[in-house]
C-alpha cells in the first residue's frame, strides 16, 4: 500500500480530494483478476430500507472478494480514511465497506447521493458523512490490466456563489477519491470495456447506531 499525498482541487470544502497511486498496478490487477473470478450480484439501490434491483438507475455487479484478495485495496482505503479523519479532526467516524463493483458496457449509476434523510434507512447510511471511490483500471491498458471508455464519475459540487457544476472526476488505476457523502454525483455509462472499482464511506457513530452497524 502506497497511499501518496492528495490533492483538492480549489479552496471549496466539498471539492473532492484525489489520492493519486494508492494502490500499485500490481495491486490493482489482482484486484481485478480477482473480480472477474468471483461469483457476483447485481448491485442494488436502496429505497425505503430496502435493496432493490432497479437497473434503469444502477447497472453493475458487487463481487464478494476472500481477505486475501481484497487486503491491499482494504488496506489503502483504510488508510485514506484514517489520514482524512486524522486532517479533519472527526473523533466518532467508522468505515463501512469496501463494496467491489464492476460496470460492464452500458454500466452506469445515474445521479444519486450516498447519504440518505429517509429515517427508514439505516442509520449507517443516513449518517454517511464521506465517500471513498477507488478506481482498479482506466482507459489506458498497461501493466496487464484492462482498460474501459466511458464511465466517468461526474461530481456535482455546490459553489461558494450557490451553483451547481459538474466535474468530471479524471482518476487513473490504482488511485482514491474522496469527496462529502451529501455531493450529487453519478457514473457515466461505460461504452467499451469493464470498469473496475471499490467504494466505502464514512459515517458518524452515535448513540442510535446498532452494534452490527458499529462493527
Amino acid at each position: 500500500m502506497r497511499t501518496g499525498t492528495p490533492s483538492r482541487e480549489g479552496r471549496n470544502e466539498a471539492q473532492p480530494r484525489i489520492w493519486r497511486n494508492a494502490l500499485s498496478p500490481q495491486d490493482c490487477r489482482a484486484a481485478v483478476e480477482a473480480m472477474a473470478r468471483s461469483a457476483a450480484i447485481t448491485g442494488p439501490v436502496l429505497r425505503r430500507s430496502e435493496d432493490v434491483v432497479d437497473l434503469s438507475m444502477r447497472s453493475c455487479s458487487e463481487h464478494l472478494l476472500a481477505p486475501e484478495r481484497s487486503k491491499p485495496v482494504v488496506t489503502a482505503m483504510r488508510e485514506v480514511a484514517r489520514r482524512t479523519i486524522e486532517d479533519e479532526g472527526w473523533r466518532r467516524a467508522a468505515l463501512d465497506g469496501p463494496k467491489f463493483c464492476s460496470y460492464a458496457e452500458r454500466g452506469l449509476f445515474r445521479a444519486h447521493r450516498d447519504s440518505s434523510d429517509d429515517p427508514l434507512d439505516p442509520a449507517v447510511v443516513r449518517h454517511r458523512r464521506l465517500s471513498i471511490v477507488c478506481l482498479l483500471n482506466d482507459a489506458t491498458p498497461h501493466d496487464g490490466l484492462p482498460s474501459f471508455d466511458g464511465g466517468a464519475l461526474v461530481l456535482y459540487v455546490p459553489r461558494p456563489d450557490g451553483t451547481v457544476a459538474p466535474e468530471n472526476i479524471r482518476l487513473e488505476a490504482g488511485s482514491i477519491v474522496t469527496f462529502r457523502s451529501d455531493v450529487l454525483h453519478e457514473v457515466r455509462p461505460v461504452r467499451t470495456g469493464v470498469r473496475y472499482s471499490a467504494v466505502a464511506w464514512l459515517y458518524d457513530v452515535d448513540d442510535s447506531s446498532t452494534s452490527e452497524e458499529k462493527r
